[in-house]
């Protein structure tokens, strides 16, 4: 509790103030988190009216960011980068050829990072994250009854997006489990979806998505121990850190002291990866063909993947994709690239570099492993953002991540004021104590 107060001379001995008193506001509504979980779990994965479903969460969250403007509102504005390239995108209805559907995709552009914020301040970062595991263990049924077919994707368009899904919630459920801060029936309600997470990766035969999970655990289980509880010990977070600034520009002084070594092709080939990146390469190639095209301000939203565009079309029949096939240039800076131009490249970029300094700077101070966890599926969305376009897009989970990640702090200081309390000082009492 905290206490901010005013003077009041009373006697030439005795002082009277009034107290502020502030409590630290923890007030998080079930039926608050029961909307925030169904919303998570609508952008989870597509399924029968998911559509109308969306339209009446949209207006649920709405109505909360009404009623919680005040809280709300002030977190907007700190996060205003995060509105910089949505806002240029929703432009693009200018020169988009198709301005009623650029109207539609930059409005949801919008409201992605509006929802979130209005989410982490409502809630915090722990029970936000919760929510996002329980929508991923709803979806993980979904899944599961689609077994069979998990390899083509199951109720995902790709096995790929499939791996994807389930590495998140995988590594939230490890994230649930190792939290001493979270119940105790929901780390325990947590074990069971992390081997049925990493059965459904490894059945997807998504040989990067392996690595990411694999890397992820370990990575989670090493902040929880390194950086969450020997992090209490005096100084050793600087030692740490210290540490590992060392050991990475060591990685980097051996790898370029052995210039003869095709790191990239051992990699690739570890993954069962050829050098066309599974036909990225050529898909790359016909987008930097289309950025030449359009340089400054692209195509515009929703201007190139349409059954009408002969050079989308193209790369569909060139990548043995039925006619009229919604693809993806698997790179989210092309994509970017080819629908904003320069200008909504370098405002992505942008974007970037501001959810990564928040994300760093709030796990430098945190105690808790919300933080570190948070930390580590930022990297793996960042990790993605090269060979798929899901993290520039909206309602997804990976977009989700990125924002809960770079504004979890501004949940963090939220204070509730209880009123005031009158306190006598007696001059007399104070050169005592002293």
């Amino acid at each position: 509790m905290n206490v901010m107060s005013r003077k009041m001379k009373v006697t030439e001995d005795t002082t009277l103030v009034w107290a502020k008193v502030f409590s630290e506001d923890k007030s998080a509504p079930i039926w608050f988190q029961g909307i925030v979980t169904a919303w998570f779990f609508a952008t989870y994965i597509d399924f029968p009216a998911v559509t109308a479903v969306r339209y009446l969460l949209v207006l649920a969250l709405l109505g909360v960011l009404a009623m919680k403007s005040a809280i709300v509102l002030p977190n907007v504005v700190r996060s205003w980068p995060l509105f910089a390239m949505p806002v240029f995108a929703l432009s693009s209805i200018l020169w988009s050829p198709y301005p009623s559907e650029a109207l539609k995709q930059g409005v949801y552009f919008i409201l992605t990072p509006l929802f979130i914020i209005t989410i982490i301040s409502v809630l915090d970062a722990r029970r936000a994250m919760r929510c996002l595991m329980f929508a991923g263990w709803i979806t993980s049924f979904m899944v599961l009854a689609k077994f069979s077919s998990i390899d083509s994707g199951g109720p995902y368009p790709s096995k790929n997006y499939v791996a994807l899904q389930m590495n998140f919630m995988m590594l939230l459920s490890v994230a649930a489990a190792l939290n001493k801060n979270e119940l105790t029936w929901i780390r325990l309600a947590a074990l069971p979806f992390i081997p049925m997470g990493i059965l459904f990766v490894v059945a997807a035969n998504s040989a990067t998505n392996l690595v990411l999970g694999g890397v992820g655990i370990m990575g989670l289980v090493a902040l929880r121990i390194l950086w969450v509880d020997m992090g209490r010990v005096k100084n050793a977070r600087s030692l740490l850190f210290l540490g590992g600034i060392v050991l990475i520009f060591s990685i980097l002084t051996v790898a370029l002291a052995m210039p003869g070594e095709d790191f990239v092709g051992d990699v690739l080939q570890a993954l069962g990866k050829d050098g066309t990146l599974s036909g990225r390469t050529a898909i790359w190639s016909a987008g930097r063909v289309v950025q030449e095209q359009h340089p400054i301000f692209g195509t515009g939203l929703s201007g190139f993947w349409q059954p009408d565009n002969g050079a989308a079309q193209s790369i569909n029949y060139y990548d043995f994709k039925p006619y009229g096939t919604i693809l993806t240039f698997h790179n989210s800076y092309m994509e970017v690239r080819v629908h904003l131009g320069y200008i909504g490249w370098a405002l992505y970029v942008a974007t970037w570099v501001w959810q990564g300094q928040r994300a760093i700077r709030n796990w430098m101070v945190s105690h808790d492993l919300e933080a570190s966890a948070l930390l580590m599926l930022l990297l793996l969305v960042f990790v993605t953002t090269f060979t798929e376009s899901t993290p520039w897009g909206v309602f997804n989970t990976p977009v989700n991540i990125m924002l809960l990640a770079s504004t979890a702090a501004f949940s963090s200081n939220r204070r509730k004021f209880e009123g005031y309390v009158p306190v006598k000082v007696s001059e007399t009492q104070v050169h005592s104590a002293r």
